[in-house]
């Protein structure tokens, strides 16, 4: 059983210590977990969008015999960093546009297995 409460605190955590703007998580069937997301749009449809993405990444990543580490969107304001927290989530950033999306996937990495169990 999902537990919400923790999942929220976790990701409160990640955005006060990391430099995230705000973030969220995702089952990986595209279903809104937990977290923050931009004001005004619908979130349903946000987070289904990032597994989308995701899904369409790991298929391209296969047919070249490699993994995927990760998604990045630039926007013009913002990035948008997603990565696996675990098997069952996606963990979706927002990062200021200066941000080095490495850096704070590297970063956000020892907040994996403290989301999982409340997965």
């Amino acid at each position: 059983m999902v537990d919400t409460t923790a999942l929220e605190s976790v990701l409160r955590e990640i955005e006060r210590n990391e430099g995230v703007q705000e973030a969220m998580l995702v089952s990986l069937a595209g279903t809104y977990l937990a977290g923050s997301f931009p004001r005004g749009v619908h979130v349903d449809t946000f987070g289904s969008m990032f597994a989308v993405l995701v899904g369409s990444a790991e298929t391209v990543i296969s047919e070249a015999k490699d993994s995927l580490e990760s998604v990045v969107i630039h926007s013009k304001s913002n990035k948008y960093l997603i990565i696996h927290a675990g098997r069952k989530a996606l963990l979706v950033m927002r990062l200021p546009s200066s941000a080095d999306p490495l850096k704070t996937k590297m970063a956000v990495e020892k907040y994996i297995p403290r989301i999982e169990e409340h997965l």
